[in-house]
């Protein structure tokens, strides 16, 4: 069964916007465009982002941590920063307040590419939705037309089976009337 949904795609409306969709290419790559237009900070603060979210940084921050309270500890009175580590927690603390907006910046980029993402991923399911309801809105008028045409041909069939029968039959009776005329 046929569904007939498809005729809203016939509006001025809907046929305007399959104009204006489909020369337009909607599957491109939406990080490349914004990481085209990133600025040297955004650029820097991804980077920081990626490397401060990494094992690898993690791993070398514990070990340089330990490295200091190793060496400081085991000279004692003499260490550039003694026990309780007064520099090191300055340090600690300065890298957690620089980190924490340059994370945040990543974030916000982050999002700004997802929301780009889901607006192509709109434009593309969109321009899909369009351009199938057009397809299916000529499949049905093509359908249609096929119907049309298949109700003609019958009927011309049968217009010419019923010819064929008037012929044979005049045949027939010409042949009779020969028989006769010859039999006489």
């Amino acid at each position: 069964m046929r569904s007939k949904n498809w005729t809203a795609c016939s509006a001025p409306e809907a046929q305007e916007l399959i104009r204006g969709l489909r020369p337009h290419i909607v599957t491109d790559d939406v990080y490349e465009d914004i990481d085209e237009k990133a600025s040297f900070g955004d650029r820097m603060a991804d980077k920081i982002a990626a490397l401060a979210g990494s094992w690898r940084f993690i791993i070398i921050f514990v070990a340089v941590m330990a490295i200091w309270i190793a060496v400081n500890g085991s000279m004692g009175a003499e260490a550039f920063d003694p026990f309780p580590f007064i520099l090191l927690n300055l340090t600690l603390s300065t890298v957690a307040a620089l980190q924490a907006p340059v994370i945040l910046m990543a974030a916000n980029r982050q999002s700004a590419k997802d929301r780009a993402v889901a607006q192509n991923d709109y434009q593309v399911n969109l321009k899909n939705e369009v351009e199938i309801a057009d397809l299916h809105r000529k499949i049905d008028n093509l359908t249609d037309a096929l119907t049309v045409q298949t109700k003609m041909v019958n009927v011309l069939v049968e217009a010419r089976r019923k010819e064929l029968n008037a012929t044979v039959r005049l045949i027939e009776s010409a042949r009779a009337e020969h028989s006769q005329a010859i039999g006489r």
